[in-house]
């Protein structure tokens, strides 16, 4: 199977959990030349942050490590299957309900990417996740992830961008629209409004990509059946921004480093009915990170 430049590096951006934003530019590669297989991961490590009303103070760390392939049904159609482990730290010094600090998670996704109809290009991906530790209890300890994310082509320097996407599992459920849009003026500068996704305005040299962004990050997990509060449930959100530096061999490598500072936010924590909760306001703290991606 052979692919266009566009299909090719739309393919590598999301392969990296980039934008749908990519340069029209023909080109043909055969379908191990734009190395459908994948492996990489990423951490993201948030510094002390003090709770309002003398609560203590917290920290989250999280860090990922997957593998994925790119599987063509045709020219414009093709499924992406998925692997992903996660550990996450929540560390907060004057928690009521559990002792728990770290929390291993397996996520299993499945993407479908189209460009068959005319000017769209269109993602449907659904993710489903189960916290190691309990395997045996999956309906207590799963939660089950959509997104359903299209680009309408308005201009050939604008893309405008709808969908949705929300959870259900752990006592609750939500659900976002997606509405935004990006702009390219030219190969270098490109600017992105995308809620809740993506802040961003990236500036790009040969291989270089120097960025300024907002970071959405969002947690939502089940302690043990052990703790003083059994089986609670937390929830964490928050936003940060961020300076970022990217490294890009198309198609092959994507590498980045982040740093910046997260604005707080709100998390709570419930019993495991998902009643009486603690609803806790927490301040900023510097973060960093960092990303890998390599295809085969």
């Amino acid at each position: 199977m052979r692919f266009n430049k566009l299909t090719a590096a739309f393919l590598a951006s999301f392969l990296s959990l980039s934008s749908l934003h990519a340069e029209e530019e023909e080109h043909v590669y055969t379908y191990w030349e734009i190395h459908p297989w994948h492996v990489g991961g990423q951490f993201l490590r948030v510094g002390k942050a003090d709770c309002r009303r003398n609560q203590g103070h917290m920290y989250y760390r999280k860090t990922q490590a997957f593998t994925q392939i790119l599987l063509p049904i045709n020219y414009d159609n093709f499924f992406i299957p998925r692997i992903e482990y996660n550990n996450v730290s929540f560390d907060w010094s004057r928690n009521p309900n559990f002792n728990q600090k770290n929390f291993n998670v397996l996520q299993s996704s499945l993407a479908f990417y189209t460009t068959a109809l005319d000017e769209w290009k269109w993602i449907a991906r659904f993710d489903y996740n189960l916290q190691l530790d309990h395997m045996k209890h999956p309906g207590k300890y799963s939660l089950y992830n959509g997104l359903l994310w299209g680009a309408l082509k308005i201009h050939r320097k604008w893309h405008y961008h709808v969908g949705g996407l929300g959870y259900v599992g752990l006592e609750g459920g939500t659900f976002y629209p997606i509405i935004g849009a990006d702009f390219a003026p030219n190969k270098h500068w490109f600017f992105q409004a995308l809620f809740p996704i993506n802040y961003s305005a990236e500036y790009k040299k040969e291989r270089w990509t120097f960025a300024f962004k907002i970071r959405p990050v969002k947690e939502r997990l089940r302690s043990g059946p052990n703790e003083p509060v059994p089986k609670s449930v937390f929830s964490y959100a928050a936003y940060g921004s961020e300076i970022n530096v990217s490294y890009d061999i198309p198609l092959r490598l994507n590498a980045e480093i982040y740093g910046g500072v997260n604005y707080g936010g709100k998390f709570y924590v419930k019993d495991g009915h998902g009643h009486n909760a603690t609803y806790v306001n927490f301040g900023a703290a510097p973060y960093f990170g960092a990303a890998l991606d390599f295809g085969f």
